[in-house]
């Protein structure tokens, strides 16, 4: 490190911290950004499918061309009963190369004036003294250690240091995914479109993916599935068994697996002088578990909160629990009604899911919704009754 003080040092080079880095460093702050990892971005934990590149553009700013694998055009879901749902959605979302992206990402804070440091991984973390926290980091050549007037952790799911400061970030059953994600060669499914294979028939608790890297020529091929308090399979058997199922001449390139929160934001996630962002703080989507965007938002919020907090000269807990608020109205709420949703239909048995396909692949038929409504109103009625009890 250049220095041993700084106004905001941030855990974690992912979307979240790079985001806050370069947001925070613009707004007249010191900062330093540490990755644990010699590379980041690799190895990728992630299926790479994000939001609109007209969303995070204009949020974000240009997104070098290189990030980008493929724009997406909509999404295909293999349900119970051989029922297929083909959702037409011109330019949904796209595909990442997050070798690409995140390094790309911390790149544009370091331009702008963070310093950014690799294979350095945070170990501990005081109490506030004197208006710091001192953060004990491991670094090849020994432990360093850094005061910083605020404290970030983007350093994912059960944050260590979230922890260490006595935020219950530990994984439980209903509320943690596990997933494995597999690099195949060739583009195993329709190349703009996301496709899924749910319900009954297929992992009734979880989802298997195809999300197609064009560019690269690449899937990313995988399965994920809540974690229970008695787990009876493998995540990592199960995803290679039904590749080997659906593509059996597919030709494996790696296999990497993790965590996913898909719990909802955590309502806890700041002390004083100190915040957490993306997986950390649980801004994922409950229902698919990703989280680009929402970790980039959060970073965004993040940095304005702590630029207000020093403008106030208050960086309390008390002061800090307005990211919260504000992460919730920006996207905690619906990600609030994706669970409720996720809910009720990992809820219903094989003979509801089929009757809930059933309508929604009428719905998604053109000129023809009104008609579903006509037809089996009494259906309709029945599945809204079962989701409003789902809390």
């Amino acid at each position: 490190m250049k220095q041993t003080q700084y106004d905001v040092l941030v855990i974690g080079a992912g979307p979240a911290g790079s985001v806050m880095a370069r947001d925070v460093v613009r707004l007249g702050h010191s900062v330093l950004l540490i990755e644990k990892r010699a590379r980041i971005g690799y190895p990728v934990r992630c299926g790479e499918a994000s939001t609109t590149l007209d969303l995070l553009e204009n949020t974000y700013g240009p997104i070098a061309p290189e990030c980008i694998e493929t724009v997406l055009n909509g999404l295909f879901v293999y349900g119970p009963g051989g029922i297929a749902l083909d959702a037409k959605m011109p330019n949904v979302g796209v595909m990442l190369n997050r070798e690409k992206f995140d390094p790309w990402l911390a790149h544009l804070a370091e331009v702008d004036g963070a310093e950014v440091v690799v294979n350095a991984r945070a170990e501990s973390v005081s109490e506030v003294e004197n208006g710091f926290r001192t953060v004990s980091i491991v670094m090849p050549t020994g432990i360093e250690k850094i005061k910083a007037k605020m404290v970030v952790a983007a350093d994912g799911i059960e944050s260590r240091i979230g922890r260490l400061l006595g935020i219950n970030c530990l994984h439980r059953p209903g509320t943690t995914c596990t997933g494995v994600d597999i690099e195949v060669e060739g583009i195993l499914t329709k190349p703009d479109y996301l496709t899924f294979w749910q319900g009954h028939d297929f992992i009734n608790d979880g989802y298997i993916w195809s999300f197609p890297k064009v560019k690269s020529n690449v899937t990313n091929f995988g399965a994920g599935f809540l974690v229970s308090s008695k787990q009876d399979s493998d995540i990592q058997t199960v995803a290679l068994e039904w590749l080997k199922k659906l593509y059996p001449d597919a030709k494996v390139k790696s296999v990497v697996g993790g965590l996913i929160p898909v719990s909802g934001n955590l309502k806890d996630c700041v002390r004083e002088r100190f915040l957490m962002i993306g997986d950390a703080a649980h801004h994922t989507n409950p229902l698919t578990g990703g989280g680009i965007a929402s970790a980039m938002r959060g970073g965004q919020i993040g940095a304005a909160v702590i630029h207000e907090g020093f403008m106030a000269g208050d960086l309390s807990e008390k002061f800090l629990r307005r990211f919260e608020i504000t992460c919730m109205k920006r996207f905690g709420n619906e990600h609030k009604k994706i669970m409720k949703f996720r809910r009720f239909l990992l809820g219903q048995n094989r003979s509801s899911q089929i009757a809930l396909y059933k309508l929604i692949k009428a719905y998604l038929e053109g000129g023809q919704r009104i008609k579903v409504f006509l037809k089996k109103p009494c259906t309709i009625i029945s599945f809204i009754v079962k989701f409003l009890r789902f809390h």
